[in-house]
């Protein structure tokens, strides 16, 4: 049976090595050195960093996206 496709292979926590810029919001909010992060890629390879609370922020939305497509093919 083949394997279940991962639809998140651009998405990744990471520990920031040196300080980052959320991507967010880029004045007045950033990464920290030894804080974790959310880094999603994009189609070129570069990855944008986002503060853990607008992470949150985002993957919040995503949950819900999902729920809903979920539901949606369920239904």
């Amino acid at each position: 049976m083949p394997a279940v496709r991962d639809i998140l292979v651009h998405v990744e926590i990471q520990v920031a090595q040196r300080v980052r810029i959320c991507h967010r919001q880029r004045k007045g909010c950033g990464v920290a050195k030894s804080q974790q992060c959310l880094v999603i890629y994009d189609a070129s390879g570069g990855g944008k960093n986002y503060c853990p609370t607008h992470a949150l922020e985002i993957l919040t939305a995503a949950t819900t996206k999902l729920a809903y497509l979920k539901e949606t093919l369920q239904s």
